[in-house]
């Protein structure tokens, strides 16, 4: 949107330079197009739009071609669907996540909602380094769903968003020598994040979900796995 902006006023300085009798006539065009442009940009119509969820409803981005801004009351959300696709490539095969929300009542046979969610990393919470799977996300999702009240989903969310801020989790890793980094692996959020290693393996915590479950890297994790199998 910037760039457009930029491109119209550089465009409407060089018809006041060409026709300068123009000016009012080119001044109100301008404005006109500058006007579209903002109120354009008034909904993001993009498929990986913000997921809102409050204690009304959840608002997002629906659509499989063309990406439009809905809303969705918790009392008309039904079954929420998590599916996996994969798409293949010539040398790669790329994973990407998408929900599917069906309404209830009269517009429960009606098409569902698709969210495209993400490639397999999911989605991180605004201001926050709390990360969401799309398995993660469904589960949250269902809970503020089937929640009885307005406090009850206030809880939810808040019980919810346990990661710290971005900004503050930077400022601490700056007092940790680059020795006492260590990287860690949380089969939960499936991130990747650093710890403080003068810290006790107990203290130790997920950034995103505050789980102390967490692991070397995804071998290591896999490798429990197995070991309980």
């Amino acid at each position: 949107m910037g760039c457009l902006i930029i491109g119209i006023v550089i465009g409407f300085l060089v018809c006041l330079q060409v026709a300068p009798e123009s000016a009012e006539g080119v001044f109100i065009l301008f404005g006109i197009l500058i006007a579209i442009v903002l109120f354009s940009k008034r909904h993001d119509y993009g498929k990986k739009r913000n997921i809102i969820l409050s204690t009304q409803g959840i608002r997002f981005s629906e659509g499989e071609t063309f990406y439009k801004p809905a809303t969705i009351p918790w009392n008309e959300l039904g079954e929420v669907t998590h599916l996996k696709k994969a798409l293949k490539n010539e040398t790669t095969v790329d994973v990407y996540n998408i929900l599917e929300l069906k309404k209830t009542g009269i517009l429960e046979h009606a098409k569902p909602s698709v969210i495209h969610y993400c490639n397999d990393f999911g989605r991180q919470v605004l201001n926050s380094t709390t990360t969401f799977t799309a398995e993660r996300a469904v589960e949250l999702i269902e809970k503020l769903r089937d929640a009885g009240s307005e406090k009850a989903r206030i809880q939810i969310l808040k019980d919810n968003n346990k990661g710290k801020n971005p900004e503050e989790v930077k400022k601490r890793l700056r007092n940790v020598p680059w020795k006492h980094r260590l990287v860690r692996y949380c089969p939960t959020c499936k991130v990747i994040f650093v710890v403080d290693g003068r810290k006790e393996q107990s203290e130790q915590r997920c950034h995103s979900c505050g789980s102390n479950e967490i692991y070397e890297d995804e071998d290591e994790y896999l490798k429990t796995l197995d070991k309980g199998e």
